[in-house]
């Protein structure tokens, strides 16, 4: 569950968590005198389990936003462009309003570093981002760093100062470690006592 302002969003295992989660939403009701508004609130199945829609007073959806701004959807073409293209754009706009000043080397990658990557990582540990994605992103980071072609690999600008390298982050290993640590979370919430 992760709540913002007005926005809930609920991530539920199967009727029964569904029918917790609505004693627990009525309580709340009759406590503070809010309501759900069942006009806004909608469903949409994650994963390969066919739910029985009928038992549901919902509507299921086939692509749905969460409130951080994740697009679910079947379809990955439509999943990816909602989700990405944005990213990538906006990637692109913060490192060309960089782009112009006279940055050291240590700089671009700070650049990168604070401003770029922050960009996909809410996302990457929800959503999987395809290796075509990736190398894309990856190119427009080490073209910003280097003001053009790459000078030297990838595995040297990432190792630390003391091998040679100036501690330019990973995307790949920062992707995995974010998809581990939403796989943990997601086991801890939902093992059984």
């Amino acid at each position: 569950m992760s709540l913002f302002a007005d926005d809930l969003t609920c991530f539920l295992r199967n009727r029964s968590s569904y029918d917790c989660l609505q004693d627990c939403l009525s309580a709340f009701s009759t406590c503070s005198g809010l309501r759900v508004n069942e006009k806004k609130t909608e469903f949409f199945s994650i994963g390969i389990k066919k739910l029985e829609r009928e038992i549901y007073s919902h509507e299921f959806k086939t692509s749905i936003k969460i409130l951080i701004g994740v697009y679910f959807d079947y379809n990955n073409v439509s999943r990816n462009k909602s989700n990405f293209d944005s990213a990538l754009k906006s990637i692109k706009k913060v490192l060309n309003m960089w782009k112009w000043r006279g940055l050291t080397l240590m700089g671009r990658i700070q650049i990168v570093k604070s401003f770029a990557i922050r960009k996909i990582m809410s996302k990457a540990g929800l959503i999987p981002l395809s290796s075509e994605f990736i190398k894309e992103i990856n190119k427009e980071l080490y073209s910003f760093i280097w003001k053009g072609k790459d000078k030297i690999k990838h595995s040297a600008l990432i190792n630390d100062i003391e091998d040679g390298g100036l501690k330019m982050l990973n995307l790949e290993s920062m992707i995995s470690a974010q998809r581990i640590i939403c796989l943990k979370k997601y086991t801890e919430n939902y093992e059984s006592p």
